[in-house]
């Protein structure tokens, strides 16, 4: 069993972006830097304390950038690391984890990956714990030749370190579809979902508690038997992680490209008694200012159809953390 069985989930976002990183740019810093000007317009600050109380108290809009890595979301139970996606977000994920146990070869990680698209797995070659011998890193997928795929991005054509030569002891678990598998008290079943190429969804439980990781999907076009299927995979998470990449205008012009949209969530999450829902994968062309103003009208939409008003509706920022 998970040594502290009384642990709860927690949850850090290192990588919320889709398709490809998209670091904020000059643009970007002075629409904030603007923003921050006019709320301080006239204030006095008298010394470091004040500002620090000030920076403190910032709206999330403008303390933080959403962030440009791809998607990597970090899920800690007690002395358990499971990784959900190994996008660029990675990187720094693996930097803070350098000052745990796997500093000294003595960690272990269960990545779990969505798919093999590159914004899904470009990151592990810059995975710092899987150069240091002695930790584990244990990669679960469904698809077939997930080791194969992975070497292949490693590869000397593409990068100069092969998968081989990485010190860590690195292991690929071979999923069935819709398998549930229990890792010393913690349950994670995954779900297919409607991407091209395959992708898939992981749902995690322990001690009470849920969050479900579905990101690259899209709900168009489904038949009743297939909407009560990711209904059921939804029901009664304290937190869901959806891909709404897209705004509805976009989903029509962008059919079959594999993504959502908010109000897909906001319905699924309606429907399946979903305590939160955090919309994920953002577009690499979305401002942080577009993707506030798309949590804002989501909420709209909620209050507009009388939903339960204790549906939190909230954004992936990356460095953000929750407890479930």
């Amino acid at each position: 069993m998970v040594k502290n069985s009384g642990a709860r989930l927690k949850v850090q976002f290192w990588g919320v972006r889709g398709s490809i990183p998209s670091p904020p740019d000059s643009v970007e810093l002075e629409r904030r830097l603007r923003s921050i000007l006019k709320m301080v317009h006239n204030r006095q600050f008298v010394d470091e304390e004040s500002i620090e109380i000030f920076i403190d108290n910032l709206p999330k809009e403008q303390r933080y950038f959403v962030g440009g890595n791809t998607a990597c979301v970090h899920v800690q139970i007690a002395d358990k690391h499971l990784i959900f996606d190994a996008g660029s977000g990675i990187r720094k994920l693996g930097e803070s984890l350098m000052h745990s146990e796997f500093s000294e070869g003595k960690g272990t990680a269960h990545i779990f990956i969505s798919h093999t698209h590159w914004d899904h797995i470009s990151g592990f070659p810059f995975f710092q714990p899987a150069y240091v011998s002695g930790n584990r890193v244990l990669l679960y997928g469904v698809h077939n030749g997930l080791e194969q795929r992975f070497n292949s991005q490693q590869e000397d054509e593409y990068y100069p370190v092969s998968l081989s030569a990485m010190g860590a002891n690195i292991e690929f678990v071979q999923l069935r579809k819709d398998e549930t598998i229990d890792l010393d008290g913690v349950k994670i079943t995954n779900k297919m979902l409607n991407h091209p190429g395959g992708s898939f969804g992981y749902r995690v439980e322990f001690n009470g508690r849920s969050l479900v990781y579905a990101t690259d999907s899209e709900y168009t076009n489904m038949t009743k038997t297939k909407i009560d299927s990711y209904l059921q995979f939804f029901k009664n998470a304290d937190v869901v992680i959806f891909d709404g990449q897209f705004t509805e205008d976009e989903l029509v012009e962008k059919e079959n490209w594999g993504h959502s949209t908010l109000i897909h969530g906001i319905d699924f999450a309606h429907e399946a008694n979903v305590r939160h829902l955090i919309l994920f994968h953002h577009d690499p062309s979305y401002s942080d200012e577009k993707l506030h103003e798309m949590i804002k009208e989501g909420r709209k939409y909620v209050k507009k159809n009388g939903f339960n008003k204790k549906l939190k509706i909230s954004l992936a920022i990356e460095g953000i953390e929750l407890t479930i």
